[in-house]
């Protein structure tokens, strides 16, 4: 089973000199995993004070994580008619460091209250910006900013299995870590009761491991690999760093055909192995880029390219399970 999934590209770069970005979204392909909308929503702007890099990634996995709860969201400058900001701090927590987000819409009146979100995590992670560290800040982040903008979530993302069976699991908010731990004795209560069908999340432990992606220039291959395990992660797949006998496999390819001298035809390429090592069939993005913007970095747009083609992934993962059904 053969799927083609055709990008349009952005190359322009701005006045400024930004980072030659290779892929930009295509907001009219068709998802598998939610319903076609006209226009993106919201915008995510990089966090203010956060590392660049790290903060154009936090807002591409941010994207994706509204995204996975009925929100069409991209990375800015995309237009939209929300735009969202954030403004980092940090301070020691015991051994671990906390890093805090304010998150707020563009324009509105400061003394409006931001939907913040506290991360504690390990110095290393911090000063590496590991990439578990950035899901879980997106993640973390998504129902609260998707609350923030007037859509506060109703039920948990759905994993393909889920979807087929029409389970929708109602929402509660994940702890925040930074908050006081309930007093020694006291019984954990929960404010929302959830339904039978809910705890029967039998499909929702569907392994995946998705191998290194080879053949992209720059740091293609690492911002495509971590870009597709966040984007199957936000669909609450149990991503495995290694083979295992009960997990599929998404693999990627990159492969760069010179055109002329200034443009060459640049094609992605995923394929989906069941637990037997079987293919179960392939995505394929493709399309020309200048030969310059392709060798600049993918930070952030390696999360956009893997979010199209993870659509594709997840309906192969879920005929692939309906089948052994």
């Amino acid at each position: 089973m053969r799927h083609v999934v055709m990008l349009l590209c952005l190359f322009a770069l701005a006045a400024c000199g930004g980072s030659p970005k290779p892929f930009a979204h295509d907001p009219s392909q068709i998802s598998y995993g939610r319903q076609l909308r006209d226009k993106v929503e919201v915008s995510i702007s990089p966090p203010r004070n956060m590392p660049p890099e790290m903060g154009e990634r936090v807002a591409a996995a941010l994207a994706i994580e509204l995204q996975s709860y009925g929100i069409v969201a991209a990375v800015a400058p995309a237009e939209a008619p929300i735009a969202v900001e954030g403004v980092m701090s940090t301070r020691d927590a015991d051994m671990s460091i906390e890093i805090q987000v304010d998150w707020r819409i563009r324009g509105k009146p400061r003394t409006d209250e931001p939907a913040t979100v506290k991360t504690r995590a390990p110095p290393e992670d911090y000063a590496e910006q590991a990439e578990r560290l950035v899901s879980r800040i997106a993640q973390q982040a998504a129902p609260r900013v998707a609350t923030l903008i007037g859509k506060p979530p109703n039920f948990i993302p759905r994993a393909p299995g889920q979807v087929a069976a029409g389970i929708t699991i109602p929402y509660e908010f994940p702890p925040d870590p930074a908050a006081a731990p309930p007093p020694e004795g006291t019984v954990p209560t929960s404010t929302t009761t959830p339904t039978p069908i809910a705890a029967k999340p039998a499909e929702s432990q569907v392994k995946v491991l998705v191998a290194q992606v080879t053949g992209a220039p720059s740091d293609g291959n690492r911002q495509l690999t971590s870009g597709m395990r966040r984007a199957l992660g936000s669909s609450k797949l149990v991503i495995v760093d290694q083979a295992e006998a009960d997990a599929f496999t998404v693999a990627g390819t990159v492969t760069m055909t010179p055109i002329d001298d200034r443009m060459a035809k640049l094609v992605v390429k995923w394929i989906v192995k069941d637990p037997a090592g079987k293919n179960v069939g392939d995505i394929e993005q493709s399309n020309p880029v200048p030969l310059a913007a392709a060798k600049g970095s993918w930070a952030g747009f390696g999360d956009i390219v893997a979010s199209a083609a993870s659509e594709g992934v997840l309906e192969l993962l879920e005929k692939a399970i309906n089948k052994t059904r």
